[in-house]
């Protein structure tokens, strides 16, 4: 167990989930960027084949590590986006770790920090650029290890978990 008292709680989370939310933004122009200079208009689903999955777990399919440039046919993007990805990783755990005492806080923290830039990297795209067009649509979700596929509802759906499995951790303090 650990121990925050709830207005330093209550502070923590507001500017964890401000922060959350401004680094969503910039991923989600960085993605609009990328589809405008690639002129990314099909939809994963019309690149995606049935041979490139690895494993088809029904909501969500692992696809062949070969079929990742089919998705960025530009190898040197296909490793900038994978390094992108661990970046944001990275600066989601080292916020974390810098809020967090506990490495129970600290999972909390994570927990609801990835949830919020998560919810809100979709939200951000969609006021964007109007896309995903709906919650069904087939996104990429990582790269790392190999590209993720599944609908969008599925990550948010996920978030929200994490959310509430975050302040579960909270409540327990």
């Amino acid at each position: 167990m650990f121990k925050l008292d709830s207005e330093n709680l209550i502070i923590k989370l507001t500017l964890i989930t401000i922060f959350a939310i401004a680094m969503a933004y910039l991923e989600a122009t960085v993605v609009v960027y990328l589809r405008e200079i690639f002129s990314i208009t099909s939809t994963y689903a019309q690149i995606v084949e049935t041979r490139d999955i690895a494993l088809n777990l029904g909501v969500i399919a692992f696809l062949k590590i070969s079929s990742a440039l089919k998705i960025l046919s530009d190898s040197k993007i296909l490793f900038i986006e994978i390094g992108r990805e661990v970046a944001t990783i990275i600066m989601l755990l080292t916020l974390a770790w810098l809020v967090g005492k506990k490495y129970k806080e600290k999972l909390a923290f994570f927990l609801w920090s990835f949830a919020f830039w998560d919810i809100f990297y979709y939200f951000w795209l969609y006021v964007l650029i109007k896309w995903p067009p709906s919650i069904l649509t087939i996104d990429v979700l990582f790269l790392i290890p190999c590209p993720w596929v599944a609908p969008v509802i599925l990550p948010v759906t996920i978030s929200v978990l994490m959310t509430g499995v975050a302040a579960w951790f909270f409540y327990k303090s």
